[in-house]
């Protein structure tokens, strides 16, 4: 194995780590000490690929970032309100089923909003979302019915013995009520 192959393989399970210390103990609970000591590596092997707990938590959200921005931009091409926001409901579903342990982390939790960037980024693709499922003029109650299911964390939480696919269904009918499509 080349180095590169070795360093990338390395960051990517300090990452996996990391999302099942995340998910197991909350954001805040888990140092980069505790992903070193998970993984029976130093601190410093850690440090060396990402300097902060707040970039190994970047790193983690900006595959589900680029990810929606791809959806949303699919989404965009759509014809008819409903069909539109299917879509997005179905794409926003299978992300968060796909990263079920992250999705306690969701955009009010204080790890995510001490984070400018993440923050900011969540904050774009919410306005572009909105925009997509109701126009360019959203009421007070549309954008509090797309902040409603876009922050699902508690659901996941308090359904841990559905199966991945029962949870979709949960969660898509959910969605599709509360933005009212």
């Amino acid at each position: 194995m080349t180095r590169a192959a070795q360093a990338e393989r390395t960051r990517a399970t300090i990452l996996v780590t990391a999302r099942k210390l995340f998910a197991a103990h909350g954001y805040d609970a888990t140092s980069l000490q505790t992903i070193a000591d998970e993984m029976d590596v130093t601190k410093a092997n850690v440090y060396y690929y990402f300097r902060t707990k707040s970039a190994i938590l970047e790193a983690l959200l900006d595959n589900n970032i680029a990810f929606f921005d791809v959806l949303i931009a699919d989404a965009a091409k759509i014809k008819g309100k409903r069909a539109r926001t299917e879509h997005l409901v179905d794409g926003f579903v299978d992300q968060v089923i796909g990263n079920r342990a992250l999705s306690p982390l969701g955009q009010t939790d204080p790890s995510v909003r001490r984070n400018e960037r993440i923050n900011a980024e969540l904050a774009r693709l919410s306005s572009l979302a909105i925009e997509l499922i109701y126009g360019p003029e959203p009421t007070d109650d549309q954008r509090a019915a797309w902040f409603a299911v876009s922050d699902v964390g508690p659901v996941i939480a308090a359904f841990p013995h559905l199966t991945d696919d029962e949870l979709r269904e949960v969660l898509r009918r959910l969605c599709l009520r509360v933005l009212k499509v």
